[in-house]
């Protein structure tokens, strides 16, 4: 891929994962999207359960072309919950199947979690571990749905079961805002990030094991300007995937100054530019 204005303009090289919740594509919108997508998106999440709802045929064509564009394909955590639920269980002998299926289905990323059904904290690791040894990659997630629930893990403990479940096999560790952002994990009930609890979490996990759900333009603008491109976001829409990367690249005007910051001290203060030009 020969990148427009290569020469004139640069974005940064080391990024961070976008994974994006896609419920809408057949093959023919996912080949179309997947050509502006490719580069820009990491991750393709069937989200809500949806992969249930696919011919089968379909869905196998969709995940190719995905994987054509270097766009892996993930199981949403709702589903894996659907089956434990209708399994009964959650042994190996209970969702074997099921994971076997998944995987000659195409899929290769597998988010677990536990967002409305209850399993013990202490069985993560063998479910995570149990998904590893079929062949998946696994990306955790840590919170509950409702928000009522979600309110009642404290801070402490999210960063416990994090850490519990990337030294088990987790290759990082979502935290749960759903697709509204609101009200949920990090985020306040207007949707605002709570940097607070957020950069506590950062610090004892790691940005590079984090990824936060950020599907609202002003949480995904908030967390690049504080911890930079290197940030790991989720639940993007698909349509909102070359803004996300002209914020992360710093080629909105939202991030420019942060994102661009010697280059911007630089010309301005060539230019002996007014202060609030200043950094």
């Amino acid at each position: 891929m020969v990148r427009a204005f290569e020469k004139f303009i640069t974005v940064p090289e080391e990024t961070g994962v976008v994974m994006v919740i896609e419920k809408e594509f057949g093959p023919a919108g996912a080949r179309d999207w997947a050509k502006m997508a490719a580069g820009l998106v990491d991750i393709v999440k069937c989200t809500f359960g949806t992969a249930a709802l696919y011919d089968e045929d379909i869905l196998k064509q969709k995940i190719e072309v995905y994987k054509d564009a270097g766009i892996s394909s993930m199981i949403g955590g709702t589903l894996t919950e659907v089956a434990i639920l209708n399994a009964g269980g959650y042994s190996k002998a209970d969702i074997q199947g099921y994971l076997k299926y998944a995987i000659s289905l195409g899929f290769t990323h597998l988010e677990f979690s536990d967002g409305t059904i209850y399993v013990p904290d202490d069985k993560r690791g063998d479910i995570i571990k149990m998904c590893i040894d079929e062949g998946f990659t696994v990306i955790s997630e840590v919170g509950k749905k409702d928000p009522e629930k979600d309110a009642l893990i404290t801070t402490e403990k999210r960063i416990e079961l994090m850490n519990k479940d990337i030294e088990n096999g987790a290759v990082m560790v979502i935290i749960e805002s759903r697709e509204s952002g609101k009200g949920i994990g990090v985020m306040g009930k207007s949707g605002e990030v709570d940097f607070a609890e957020l950069d506590t979490i950062i610090d004892a996990v790691g940005l590079q094991k984090t990824m936060i759900e950020a599907p609202n333009k002003a949480q995904q603008q908030a967390i690049y300007m504080r911890h930079g491109p290197k940030a790991n976001i989720g639940n993007v829409q698909p349509r909102d995937v070359m803004s996300v990367g002209a914020l992360r690249g710093g080629l909105r005007g939202d991030t420019i100054s942060a994102l661009r910051k010697e280059d911007w001290k630089k010309y301005h203060n060539s230019e002996n530019a007014p202060d609030n030009y200043r950094i």
